[in-house]
């Protein structure tokens, strides 16, 4: 009997073993397909779809670098970027506009149809606030709402405010440089984008792997200023004491380093604060001590009197006859605040003789006096590295009349800047060589180091030394017992200097204003030593309109606070009233632990109080203690300003006001 397993087999039909054969051959021609696939696939496509795969996995991100941070010399921040949140939307993932519209609107309080419109566009990106607060980039996280996404931006931030204000300029909402240093320094603060390679999931979210931290944004190069930030606030402070008390409308300051031509402090008031920018107009903005032009008045003299001793036109002993007060030219009568005689060229500089400058001009002549004030620098820029420099107005000498030679004298008939009356007088301080001024000091990595030092221009020489020397010594006399510019005077410290008294040009009439006038002083300090080069002007002065009295004062306030920080300390012997300025070199500075005892009046029996600024307050409490003087002081840090000021009398002293500031 048969096996129901081979009765079952030889039961199939042929045609079961042809399917069956069939199925045998598919399956191998699936098998080769797979395998020629594969080996397209894997050999002969391998670059094109690794490529692909690389693309839909690996991803390109821009990490921006921020904008370099602004520093002053001692490194104190003056401008420095930080991350702030902003707000932008997917249009084609935002699934309820007006939903999400009302609850932005209450966050950011802004118009609900507004909101609505922009979120209606249906663009893939839409700004919808820029620089949030915390607290608001809070409520947006809160809010889960489809569609909008946070990111974080770099704002422009300055922390001193307005300080500097237009000096340093102000940055727009896209980071781009667009006044002051900002923008002359754009290309070294802005750097391009960093690129860095990353990971996707397929959801396209970034992964970074344990051993890679993601990418921050970073900074690549800072810019350290000349300006001293101390210094600056100085300036500022007692500008605006000045335009309070003499019920200004505005006024600039300039303080120049006299051996570098670098620039101490540059102030304008009004102050601009340029975190504020967005609401400020052009005009809070300008530079005005590079920009705005004046006409210098008084303070021009020093330049027609170096010309006439540099050209040998007169010898530094001539006398001029100075009419008594008036003196007549063409049809014009030129006066002289005070009545003179007889006078010489200092004098004629000390007591500010009009008359004197007009006859001077006349014997060096139209030709030679507008070579020497272009050689001064007036009529061209001085080339600082700040936008907006004016170039000031000097008209060809080919056109004067004699009434325009005379004004020119005394500093009418031209308009130059306050930059520019500085460096002029700083060439007089530096021995008759002119620099060009700078605020960039040098470029700096993150880590603090150098990377590229500015400057190095050409000096150029405008008059010889001997004629720098011999006109040091008549501004000096100005500043001297009966000389027009005493009020500029520190205790302590040596003043060369010039005042100046200017009427303003009344553009609808063509004539000069009998109500408005500039008051300016310019000069350097010590006399002897020039370390820093200051011009202060005050525009539209009402209580008193001389130079003398509206600005000198605030030279003064300055340079005796200003000295002391920088290193120079009040000498222990004050010069006499009528000493010459002494030719020889730098005197040796006492040691900064050595207190300077107080100062000596002409009677022994009457003792001064001294220069406290720059010492520490244990220091100067100790000093007043054994003088028997009480002392109120607010701040900490070191004194930076005592009143009443250094000479006063101790027994006109019963109480000194000291205040401290922390100078590191």
């Amino acid at each position: 009997m048969r096996s129901p397993k081979r009765l079952q087999k030889r039961d199939m039909s042929p045609r079961f073993w042809a399917c069956c054969t069939c199925l045998r051959w598919l399956a191998v021609g699936v098998c080769l397909c797979v395998l020629v696939k594969a080996f397209q696939l894997q050999v002969l496509e391998h670059s094109v779809w690794a490529e692909r795969a690389d693309a839909q996995t690996r991803t390109t991100l821009d990490i921006p670098v921020y904008r370099g941070s602004l520093m002053d010399r001692s490194g104190r921040l003056l401008a420095v970027s930080v991350g702030q949140p902003s707000l932008f939307a997917d249009g084609m993932h935002v699934t309820d506009p007006k939903g999400t519209a009302e609850k932005l609107a209450s966050i950011l309080s802004e118009p609900v149809q507004e909101l609505e419109g922009r979120l209606r566009t249906r663009k893939r990106f839409i700004w919808i606030r820029r620089n949030l607060s915390d607290a608001q980039a809070l409520e947006c996280r809160r809010a889960r709402l489809p569609g909008v996404y946070l990111t974080t931006e770099y704002r422009r931030f300055y922390p001193l405010g307005d300080s500097a204000g237009q000096v340093l300029g102000f940055t727009g909402e896209d980071g781009a440089g667009l006044e002051g240093v900002e923008r002359a320094y754009d290309g070294l603060l802005r750097q391009a984008v960093r690129k860095v390679g990353g990971f996707r999931d397929g959801g396209r979210h970034r992964m970074w792997l344990d051993t890679v931290p993601p990418p921050v944004a970073e900074e690549r190069y800072g810019l350290k200023l000349t300006l001293d930030a101390r210094i600056q606030s100085l300036c500022e402070r007692h500008l605006e004491e000045a335009v309070r008390e003499q019920e200004a409308s505005a006024a600039e300051m300039v303080v120049l380093d006299a051996r570098s031509f670098e620039v101490v402090a540059m102030a304008n008031w009004p102050p601009f604060d340029p975190n504020r920018y967005a609401s400020s107009s052009p005009g809070e903005w300008r530079n005005r001590a590079i920009a705005d032009l004046f006409e210098p008045g008084s303070a021009f003299k020093v330049f027609l009197v170096a010309a006439a001793l540099d050209a040998g036109r007169v010898r530094g002993n001539e006398r001029i006859f100075c009419e008594n007060g008036d003196f007549r030219l063409a049809r014009h009568t030129i006066h002289d605040v005070h009545p003179h005689g007889w006078l010489t060229l200092s004098e004629v500089l000390k007591y500010s003789s009009n008359i004197g400058a007009a006859k001077l001009a006349m014997e060096v002549g139209s030709e030679t006096y507008h070579r020497y004030i272009r050689e001064f620098g007036f009529g061209s820029r001085t080339g600082i590295d700040l936008p907006g420099e004016g170039a000031g107005l000097v008209r060809s000498w080919d056109a004067w009349r004699p009434v325009d030679l005379a004004s020119c004298a005394f500093g009418q008939s031209l308009a130059v800047t306050t930059l520019q009356l500085t460096c002029a007088v700083g060439a007089i301080a530096n021995g008759g060589l002119m620099g060009v001024p700078r605020v960039a000091g040098e470029a700096v990595a993150p880590d603090g180091r150098t990377l590229k030092r500015f400057g190095g221009h050409p000096w150029r020489r405008v008059v010889t030394r001997e004629t720098a020397e011999r006109i040091r010594e008549m501004m000096q006399a100005v500043t001297e017992q009966g000389g027009t510019g005493t009020q500029a005077v520190p205790a302590g410290y040596p003043v060369a200097g010039k005042t100046g008294t200017a009427q303003v040009l009344d553009p609808e009439t063509g004539t000069y204003s009998n109500e408005r006038y500039t008051a300016v002083f310019t000069g350097f300090v010590p006399a002897d030593d020039p370390r820093i080069v200051m011009t202060v002007v005050v525009h539209d002065p009402r209580k008193s309109i001389y130079g003398g009295v509206a600005a000198a004062p605030v030279f003064r306030k300055v340079a005796a606070s200003a000295l002391p920080h920088l290193g120079v300390l009040p000498r222990r012997d004050p010069p006499s009233p009528t000493a010459a300025v002494r030719r020889a070199a730098a005197p040796t500075a006492p040691a900064a632990t050595s207190s300077p005892p107080a100062y000596a009046s002409r009677n022994a029996s009457e003792a001064l109080l001294p220069n406290l600024c720059g010492r520490t307050l244990k220091s100067a409490l100790k000093e007043l203690s054994a003088l028997g003087v009480t002392a109120r002081f607010q701040g900490s840090g070191l004194v930076v300003e005592q009143d009443p000021p250094a000479g006063t009398v101790l027994r006109d002293a019963s109480e000194v006001r000291l205040v401290l500031e922390d100078l590191s």
